[in-house]
């Protein structure tokens, strides 16, 4: 009786053992899906070889063109002017790109035909520093990046004047901090008196703000002038250790902290 019980739990060991040696042998197949997914979700449009040497900016004024990889078979995408849909496969370090379906707006001086016509057939992928490049045969003709945490609501950290002077930032703006809100291509704030409200249009690294309009409260003491000229030139940001860095002419001005 104690022989049988023995050969028993040697043939449920030996079973196990099989059993386990099979579940390995599929774990490839999974590794080898997850591998891509790094891909997906939303990707804006930083690099494109535009017509007329135009900057994204002026190629594309109503919004970055965008990819969202819904899955490693689904995507939809803007092409700065209309939403497209379709279905993509993505293996290994390729994606085909199947027949998208667009809305039919008209955008004028928007260089959409551009963009969608790059979405056709085979392109290789990489994935470097946060960044997706397209490959046509050995040359990049589209990258893009994980859009950026612009979006939210930001307020003054440090201030750099044109005076240069040692006025701290309390002395600037004595009654309150000025603060910044992007969302959806809308930005509000106060300017440590009045507040503002207008547009912004963000591709990249690039960021324009436009049509800022603000109440009209005056403010002994404020250099709420000084930060209205300093915002309504930016043409740069970059977000560093959780900061917005905000660029005039290239010329780093302002630095806020999210609020």
């Amino acid at each position: 009786m104690k022989t049988a019980f023995l050969k028993i739990t040697f043939v449920a060991v030996m079973a196990a053992g099989f059993l386990s040696s099979c579940s390995t042998i599929a774990n490839p197949i999974t590794n080898n899906q997850a591998s891509n997914e790094g891909i997906l979700g939303k990707w804006e449009l930083d690099y494109i070889m535009t017509q007329d040497g135009k900057s994204l900016a002026e190629a594309y004024p109503m919004g970055a063109p965008y990819l969202n990889f819904v899955s490693n078979k689904m995507l939809n995408a803007s092409d700065g002017c209309n939403t497209l849909n379709g279905g993509v496969t993505i293996e290994g370090n390729q994606i085909t790109f199947g027949n998208m379906m667009s809305t039919m707006k008209a955008c004028n001086g928007v260089q959409d035909a551009n963009f969608s016509k790059k979405l056709q057939g085979i392109l290789k992928y990489d994935i470097q520093d946060n960044t997706l490049t397209l490959i046509q045969g050995d040359i990049a003709i589209m990258r893009f990046k994980r859009p950026g945490t612009l979006a939210g609501t930001w307020e003054l950290e440090e201030f750099i004047g044109k005076d240069r002077s040692a006025k701290s930032l309390n002395d600037r703006f004595p009654n309150q901090k000025p603060t910044v809100t992007f969302q959806n291509n809308q930005v509000s704030g106060n300017d440590g008196c009045n507040n503002m409200t207008g547009g912004y249009l963000a591709i990249g690294n690039s960021l324009t703000v436009k049509n800022i309009a603000t109440t009209r409260m005056a403010c002994q003491g404020v250099d709420s002038d000084a930060f209205g000229e300093r915002f309504n030139n930016v043409n740069k940001y970059e977000i560093q250790n959780g900061k917005l860095v905000l660029y005039a002419n290239d010329v780093k001005t302002m630095v806020f902290k999210k609020k």
